[in-house]
């Protein structure tokens, strides 16, 4: 974006520092902020100095790049892990930022040395910006199309105004990602091609983004727009003012649910009611494909109630001011988004083209999503709430790791040539819940907290996992709670894969389920409950229904562990 003839991104790297453009003082103020440490970038993205979800994953990156020049050699990983956690804690419902930061995590724990996770980290922070800014292009390019096909539809229909009235909420442009943005950048192309289009701006109350920032976009390009109220976007639907919504996405489901400023929902239902098309524009970073029901499982962050309380702005001389609307003593609560189903959802605009907002037309954009989440697909309907693991919890996650390692050497938990990992551990808290290794985790080599879910409740009647954490939990997470369930003494469930164990178990008539029982089902549920039963404290059994598959349990990970190694090792093959 060109500012008064000079281009700038919202954050890029000068030397040892981070800059970004301070978007607090817009729109009366252009100013631009050093960043030094990960704490200034966490504080940034806190304080809404910078916001929006590319722009703060962008954001994540570099603040992790920082955090990696300032960890100490001898507890670098200890170092970075607690970066991370505080970044991810700035802002919680935009996916993002979560992805960034744990991208980072796994490129720098990647490397031998200190100095080479640095530079590998600079690498990685520079690359999540490039692919924002160049994925935001290619979304305004199918955008593009979308105000084409309106334009030429009102010509051949004869109009005498053949303007594309596109209506935005709160500010998914430019200054929301690193460069073009979501929402805004079809418009920006529209217009650049010549194609006549005008923006309606909702002011986006309470923080006034869509007055400050969407406004201040526009302006600057030249694009045609008229600011209304939040509440006028109904009104200009019913008298045919509007031919196309477009909104922005901090968070969207697999299923196609739509996380965005609070307000998004209420413009969606006035859309649907009027028959105005009503899209999402995002690049493929804002999916959350651990997440399919978004009412329930999109986090949404409450902030504090003096934004309701009081507005921001520039008094008559010009000086900023913050100025007092409710009475003293008012109290007030500030959710900062809301979700749209996927109902009501036109379509998705990405960087690969538009889709349905619906789990099969994702799919069929993005295919290699349904591999990297098939740990096995999740078949039980799955109740997540996103949280930081809390330090005894973290701990249990370091201790699984370090017991995992030997079986991931082993191939006995892993990855396809496919893609598909396989194998998982669990291990029982305290109060009676357990965590678990996440989804889509097979092929790592070593597993971060980042990594890990606590089920919190189990219900194969049901068909049910409630669960809590930075990630969604195994798909086989319902067979760990029913040997959990059936056998209070165990305290560890691992499950892995070895063809040969797994025929020598069944030639050696060992405990099994039922070949009908199918991974990640009640019927495999209540098979594993029934036969954990009958074999006490400690154990191994083959799952038919899960071919090649094999559980043990016992009172420790450790224990549970060394007596798979060692079926293993008897088999007197060195490899799965």
């Amino acid at each position: 974006m060109r500012i008064d003839g000079t281009w700038y991104r919202t954050i890029w790297r000068d030397g040892p520092l981070v800059r970004v453009i301070d978007q607090r003082a817009l729109p009366h103020r252009f100013s631009i902020l050093p960043l030094a440490s990960c704490a200034e970038v966490c504080e940034a993205i806190q304080s809404m100095t910078i916001r929006g979800a590319g722009l703060i994953g962008a954001a994540g990156g570099y603040g992790m790049w920082l955090a990696a020049c300032e960890a100490r050699d001898g507890h670098f990983g200890d170092d970075i892990r607690l970066a991370a956690e505080a970044l991810k804690a700035t802002r919680p419902t935009a996916s993002n930022l979560a992805r960034a930061v744990d991208r980072q995590l796994a490129a720098m724990l990647a490397e031998s040395s200190p100095e080479a996770m640095r530079r590998r980290a600079l690498m990685e922070a520079e690359a999540i910006a490039d692919e924002d800014a160049a994925f935001c292009q290619s979304v305004g390019q199918h955008g593009l199309e979308l105000i084409r096909a309106l334009h030429e539809q009102k010509r051949r229909s004869g109009c005498s105004d053949c303007t594309v009235h596109v209506l935005t909420h709160c500010n998914a442009g430019w200054l929301a990602f690193v460069d073009y943005g979501s929402a805004l950048s079809p418009v920006y192309a529209a217009f650049d091609a010549g194609l006549p289009v005008h923006v309606w701006v909702d002011e986006t109350r309470p923080r006034n983004q869509g007055a400050a920032l969407t406004a201040f976009e526009l302006g600057a390009h030249g694009v045609p727009y008229h600011l209304v109220a939040d509440n006028a976007g109904g009104h200009l639907m019913q008298h045919g003012l509007v031919d196309l919504v477009i909104v922005g996405a901090d968070r969207v489901t697999r299923e196609g649910d739509v996380a965005n400023k609070i307000g998004t929902y209420l413009k969606a239902l006035a859309a649907r009611d009027n028959g105005v098309p009503f899209y999402a524009a995002l690049p493929s970073s804002t999916f959350d494909f651990s997440m399919c029901d978004g009412i329930a499982e999109i986090p949404i962050e409450e902030r504090s109630g003096d934004e309701v309380l009081f507005v921001q702005g520039a008094d008559a001389s010009g000086a900023e001011a913050r100025v007092r609307i409710a009475p003293e003593g008012a109290e007030a609560r500030n959710w900062g988004f809301d979700v749209t189903p996927a109902r009501l959802v036109t379509g998705l605009i990405t960087e690969r083209g538009i889709c349905g907002a619906r789990g099969e037309d994702i799919l069929r954009m993005f295919p290699e999503i349904g591999m990297q989440a098939s740990d096995g697909v999740v078949k039980f309907r799955a109740v997540h709430a996103s949280r930081a693991l809390s330090p005894e919890e973290q701990e249990l996650a370091k201790r699984l790791d370090m017991v995992r390692r030997p079986l991931h050497a082993a191939g006995l938990i892993g990855e396809t040539p496919e893609g598909i990992g396989y194998g998982n551990l669990s291990v029982r808290k305290a109060d009676g819940a357990f965590l678990v290794t996440g989804t889509a985790t097979g092929g790592l080599e070593r597993l971060l907290p980042e990594h890990f879910a606590c089920v919190v409740g189990c219900d194969a009647e049901r068909n049910m996992v409630r669960s809590e954490g930075p990630s969604c939990p195994s798909s086989e997470s319902m067979t760990h709670g029913a040997v959990y369930e059936a056998c209070p003494e165990v305290r560890s469930v691992i499950h892995v894969h070895c063809p040969e164990l797994f025929h020598a178990l069944l030639e050696e008539g060992a405990p099994q389920t039922p070949p009908d029982a199918a991974y990640g089902t009640p019927a495999m549920a209540r098979a594993v409950r029934e036969l954990a039963s009958s074999l006490g404290a400690e154990g191994v059994f083959a799952t038919p229904g899960h071919e090649n598959g094999v559980f043990a349990f016992g009172s420790s990970p450790e224990l549970a562990a060394e007596r798979l190694l060692a079926l293993f090792r008897g088999l007197g093959s060195g490899r799965k």
